[in-house]
């Protein structure tokens, strides 16, 4: 091609570019700022739709991908909202803005460390955020000293924000630190005083029922500070259930029922009080008043959707189901609606062994997380599913996530509390129970829940209160009674055990009620009515291993183990593959002096069912008592392969590896007993003796010991080892009157007597006081001695002498000589 025809097909190739760049640019703006207008009318779906044609023009520009962000956020796109954030803050690392919202949802994803990143950066940045921000993922990776520092930062470089001071007293409430909290709270208040800082104040305060006064006045105030139809329904609702968790139910019915004149929209208050009214039982006028609310409107799905629950807490799931299907009639695409009704075909399901029934409901949810994979109620729906297959884990993960976005929401707060109690973590379980209640304190369910893991934790005044409430609404509860009976004779109430059960007719007295009513005439020392119900119990199950259990207690009582004997043998006959009855039946032979037998019954039962950690301890007791210590342990060993996660297990192992000399091992298996149940006080008493016998980790020790000493408050060893403890962190004199509690209260063996009289002795001589030293190592040595007189008296060989019997003598024959 000749150059004088290349330059004007050049010249005209460049005007076309440059036609092109310019159409380029006007489409992209216009793409801009239609995804704006979009934005700005709420229309989130056409927004991302148009941000995304800017991007198709220009995959790099910043304003779009932050734009096509927050319309994913907003649509509760999760991953892709994400995943725009990130680009926004590669393309331009200092659109704060971007950053922030990138750090708050690593927060919600559950990724502290990489979200602490992105604050620094925000506060290095001097972006004022960025130090609540810092506080929030500080706090969540539980460097808590840390954490209060930059909460209180953030309200240094940001003064008139509430927000932040609001998020301060949380957290110093959230450490225990109540004082400073409450001064917070205070501040909150004098510098936002509305509804959402009075509402804060009250909740913290009603912890504490010393406070009853200032968190009603605080809960009215925020009544009198709502603006809205909203807040006010929502501050009504906290004065009533206020009143009806202090048990002033005429007060929280009067309360609602003026508000519920006063409110403009009084929905939601007619629903608190029928449920108020049915957890007292007044059945009759909650169905009353809830009937009334869902006839106010045919055409909302809302109050069907109300009166589905409402007939699923009184047990009757197919109109549950049916007034959910009336929901889903007037509005098909009422996402509430479809998950009820999901719900409620999986609960049909299991119940009536209905796979189709499951699997509809499964669809539906299926369906709602694939286009809203982070929706709270398909999540909780989702995760009661996983629940009935016992999924525990994959449950507990859901309902987390389900509780980030609504964690109002007291189902998803009780299946949380249930989940957790099935695997044993029941502190936890307790919390989120008792967050389910203070959101809906006429959940039933949740309270009967609540009263389980009470009485599993050992709370029985506690259990005692929330099965009583529970009865008050369903009196005709025979296990809630049986529990509550079980709490009251722990509690030495056998009186009112005996009335609880006594108050469940006969033709409702099945086997485990006559079982109950036998323990606690048994307790009460009435053995006649002990054997009748026992008696009666086990002719309808002969081969229940813990009737028979108790029937033996009985007998042996009674002088009549032989019964027991024959007993046992004929339900080992009937049902030989049984393992509870195979372990009974070597208690039984031990107590009848067979203990070969014994052996025999107890790894028969390993053998039937190594999931049974009973037969294991069983027969690892078995080899200690007879001096097989190696046995023992590997019996042991055994058994934690099968239950990791029992502490019983660890602690016992433990105690045999502290005898055998094997220290550190010992501690492994303390510190795992401690792991998985923090308030085991025997393991923290053994371990805190290691470590200040050893001059090792005091500190810990220190906790350990007083942890042990306030869980066991008459335990001689508790006291001891806190007195050892102090003794070793070179304050004597604190650890004197431990060690003075502890001999006090040793009893009459002598060999513990004297050890903590030697101990005694150590810390008198280092606090200055020889005499008192020398008078106590004279008991501690004259009273073993006594004893070992009686013993050759008795033509007995006298016992070898405790190690700490040489060291007493040398401190003694010192001290008596003056050196």
């Amino acid at each position: 091609m000749s150059s004088k025809f290349a330059r004007p097909l050049i010249r005209v190739l460049f005007v076309l570019v440059l036609s092109a760049c310019q159409g380029d640019s006007e489409k992209l703006a216009e793409h801009l700022s239609r995804g704006d207008e979009y934005v700005e009318a709420g229309d989130h779906p056409a927004a991302i739709i148009e941000y995304k044609n800017v991007l198709q023009i220009d995959p790099n520009h910043i304003d779009a991908h932050f734009g096509l962000a927050k319309s994913y956020l907003f649509n509760k796109q999760v991953s892709e909202g994400f995943w725009e954030l990130r680009e926004t803050v590669r393309l331009d690392s200092e659109r704060s803005d971007a950053r922030t919202q990138l750090t708050e949802l690593l927060l919600i994803a559950g990724d502290p460390e990489e979200a602490l990143v992105q604050a620094d950066e925000l506060v290095s940045r001097e972006v004022s955020v960025g130090y609540l921000l810092r506080a929030r993922a500080l706090e969540v990776l539980k460097r808590s000293d840390e954490a209060l520092q930059a909460y209180a930062k953030s309200i240094a470089v940001a003064p008139d924000e509430s927000g932040r001071v609001f998020a301060y007293a949380q957290a110093l409430a959230r450490v225990g630190d109540r004082e400073a909290a409450r001064a917070q709270f205070d501040a909150l208040v004098e510098m936002d005083p509305r509804f959402q800082s009075y509402s804060a104040l009250a909740f913290f305060l009603s912890r504490d029922r010393a406070n009853d006064a200032e968190t009603e006045a605080a809960f009215l105030e925020a009544a009198n500070k709502a603006e809205n139809v909203e807040d006010s329904v929502r501050a009504h609702a906290n004065v009533a259930t206020f009143y009806f968790q202090r048990g002033q139910l005429e007060d929280a019915t009067a309360y609602l029922e003026k508000a519920i004149d006063d409110v403009e929209k009084p929905l939601e208050l007619i629903y608190l009080l029928a449920r108020l009214q049915l957890a007292e039982g007044n059945e009759e006028k909650a169905n009353e008043l809830i009937e009334q609310a869902t006839l106010q409107d045919p055409t909302d799905p809302g109050p069907f959707l109300t009166l589905s629950g409402h007939r699923s807490r009184l047990g009757d799931v197919q109109g549950a189901l049916d007034a959910a299907q009336m929901a889903l009639e007037i509005d098909p695409e009422n996402k509430t609606a479809r998950l009820r009704v999901a719900e409620i075909l999986v609960d049909l399901g299991y119940r009536g062994n209905d796979p189709e029934q499951i699997q509809r409901g499964r669809e539906i949810v299926d369906q709602v997380l694939a286009s809203q994979p982070t929706d709270p109620e398909a999540l909780m729906v989702g995760a009661k599913i996983d629940l009935a297959d016992q999924n525990i884990d994959a449950a507990i993960e859901g309902l987390r996530a389900a509780l980030e976005s609504d964690p109002d929401n007291p189902r998803s707060h009780f299946l949380l509390g249930s989940a957790l109690s099935i695997k044993g973590e029941r502190p936890a379980a307790r919390t989120e129970l008792a967050r389910s209640l203070e959101l809906d304190p006429a959940f039933l369910d949740a309270r009967q829940a609540l009263a389980r893991v009470h009485a599993a934790l050992g709370e029985h005044e506690y259990a005692v209160e929330e099965g009583r409430r529970f009865l008050r609404a369903r009196p005709e509860s025979p296990q809630t009674r049986i529990l509550v009976a079980q709490s009251l004779v722990i509690l030495g109430r056998l009186d009112e055990a005996l009335e609880s059960l006594n108050e469940i007719p006969e033709e409702h007295r099945d086997v485990q009620v006559l079982y109950a009513l036998g323990r606690v005439h048994f307790n009460a020392g009435d053995n006649k009515e002990a054997r009748k119900f026992l008696t009666a119990a086990i002719n309808e199950v002969p081969t229940n291993a813990d009737i028979l259990r108790n029937l033996m207690r009985l007998d042996r009582r009674e002088g009549r183990f032989e019964e027991s004997v024959e007993r046992v043998r004929v339900a080992v006959e009937a049902q030989p593959d049984n393992a509870k009855l195979r372990t009974l039946s070597g208690v039984v032979a031990l107590m009848d002096k067979r203990p070969d037998d014994a052996e025999a019954e107890f790894k028969k039962a390993v053998e039937l069912d190594a999931s049974d950690a009973a037969s294991y301890e069983h027969l690892a007791r078995l080899y200690t008592r007879s001096g097989r210590l190696d046995e023992a342990v590997a019996t042991y060993e055994e058994a934690i392969k099968m239950h990791p996660d029992d502490a019983n297990l660890h602690h016992f192992l433990g105690v045999l590896y502290q005898f055998g000399g094997n220290i550190e091992k010992a501690i492994e298996r303390y510190e795992a007993a401690i792991k998985y149940a923090p308030d085991l006080a025997e393991a923290k008493n053994n371990l805190a003796y290691i470590y200040a016998e050893a001059e090792e980790n005091l500190d810990r020790a220190l906790d350990l010991a007083q942890d042990a000493k306030a869980a066991l408050p008459d335990s001689a060893n508790a006291a001891d080892t806190l007195g050892w403890v102090l003794f070793k962190r070179g304050i004597p004199s604190a650890a004197i009157s431990y060690l003075k509690e502890a001999e006090a209260s040793s009893g009459e063996d002598v060999v513990t007597a004297g050890a903590i009289r030697h101990h005694l002795a150590q810390a008198y001589l280092a606090d200055g006081e020889k005499e008192q030293a020398k008078e106590t190592l004279q008991r501690a040595i004259a009273g073993l001695e006594a004893q070992n007189q009686q013993r050759e008296a008795a033509g007995s060989q006298a016992s070898r002498e405790p190690d700490w019997v040489v060291e007493a003598r040398a401190m003694l024959t010192r001290l008596e000589s003056g050196s």
